[in-house]
C-alpha cells in the first residue's frame, strides 16, 4: 500500500470516528436534565409557596397568597395550611384512597371540619390549580414534554436557554428561560367525565386557559361534549430559577400571549424530609382537625 492510499484510509477512518462520537451536552441541557432527575427521584417535600395568579377579569390584576405544604409523592398524600388571608389558618389533608378520595378540611374560625371533593368550588374558587397539582411532579411532566418536542424539531437550544446565574432568597440559582416559538391555540373536544384537571393533565396545559378562553366555571364541571380552545403548550414563555443545591425550580413564572399569568415562589424547601408515621393523619399533633 502506497503512502497516498494510506493517508486516504486514515482520513476516512478519522472522519468516521468523529461522526460516531456523541455530541457533548450543552450547559443548558445538563441543567435541565439535573432538574428533571431531581424531581423524578424525590419521594416528598415540604415548602411554603407564594402564588400570584392572573384573574379572568384583567382589571382585577393578580390574586396571591401563601400556603405551607407537605407532600408524599407516592402514594399521594398532601397537607396544606393557608398562612395568609383571606383563609389564613385553613388546613387541608388529602390521602389517596382514604375518605372516598375526599379532602379533610378544617376551615378554622370555629367552623366544623368538612370532607370535600378536591375539585370542590369551595376549595378552588379563583384558583389556577387544585391541591392535586401541588408540588413539582406536574412541572417535570411539562418540561419533559417540552424537551421531547424541541428535540423532535432539533430546536432544543432555541427553546431552552441558560441565561446565567442569579441569587434569589440568598440561594445561588441557574436562570432558565423556555420559549416556545410554535406557541399557538388549538381545539380539544372533551369526553364525558373530563374536567379541567383531567384535561390539563392529559394535554399538559394550564387549567386557567379553560377558564379564560372557554368560560369554564369550576373544576367540578363535566366538560363532556364541549369543544375547548386550549394552548398548544403550557406557556409561551417560562422563567425558572433552579436552586444549585437541590436542582429544584424554586421560582417559576409563566406567560401566555397576553403576558404573565402565574408566578410561584418556593421558600424553605426541604426535599425528602423524614415524615413521621402519623404525619398525614388527622390526629397528628400539629394539626387541628
Amino acid at each position: 500500500m502506497n503512502r497516498k492510499n494510506l493517508l486516504v484510509i486514515l482520513a476516512i477512518a478519522t472522519a468516521v470516528c468523529f461522526s460516531a462520537m456523541k455530541k457533548p451536552e450543552s450547559q443548558t441541557r445538563i441543567i435541565v436534565n439535573k432538574m428533571l432527575k431531581a424531581i423524578d427521584e424525590h419521594k416528598g417535600c415540604t415548602y411554603t409557596m407564594r402564588s400570584e395568579e392572573r384573574l379572568v377579569n384583567m382589571k382585577a390584576g393578580f390574586r396571591g397568597g401563601e400556603i405551607f405544604t407537605k407532600i408524599n409523592v407516592s402514594p399521594r398524600k398532601t397537607y396544606m395550611k393557608m398562612t395568609t388571608d383571606p383563609n389564613m389558618g385553613t388546613e387541608i389533608l388529602f390521602v389517596k384512597g382514604e375518605r372516598d378520595n375526599k379532602a379533610l378540611v378544617n376551615p378554622g374560625r370555629f367552623l366544623p371540619t368538612l370532607k370535600l371533593n378536591p375539585f370542590s368550588s369551595l376549595l378552588t374558587k379563583d384558583q389556577h390549580h387544585t391541591m392535586m397539582s401541588a408540588g413539582f411532579t406536574f412541572v417535570s411532566k411539562i418540561v419533559t414534554a417540552g424537551v421531547k418536542k424541541a428535540d423532535e424539531q432539533q430546536k432544543f437550544d432555541e427553546v431552552f436557554k441558560y441565561i446565567g446565574d442569579v441569587t434569589w432568597q440568598g440561594k445561588s440559582c441557574y436562570k432558565l428561560v423556555i420559549e416556545d416559538p410554535t406557541y399557538t391555540f388549538t381545539t380539544y373536544k372533551a369526553a364525558k367525565g373530563e374536567n379541567m384537571f383531567t384535561v390539563a393533565a392529559k394535554l399538559l396545559v394550564p387549567e386557567y386557559s379553560m377558564v379564560e378562553w372557554d368560560g369554564v366555571r369550576n373544576f367540578e364541571e363535566d366538560l363532556g361534549g364541549k369543544t375547548l380552545k386550549v394552548p398548544s403548550t403550557y406557556a409561551k414563555k417560562t422563567i425558572m430559577y433552579i436552586d444549585k443545591e437541590n436542582n429544584f425550580p424554586i421560582y417559576q413564572e409563566c406567560s401566555d400571549d397576553k403576558g404573565i399569568f402565574e408566578r410561584y415562589s418556593f421558600f424553605n424547601l426541604v426535599v425528602n424530609p423524614a415524615f413521621k408515621a402519623d404525619e398525614f393523619t388527622d390526629g397528628f399533633k400539629d394539626y387541628n382537625f
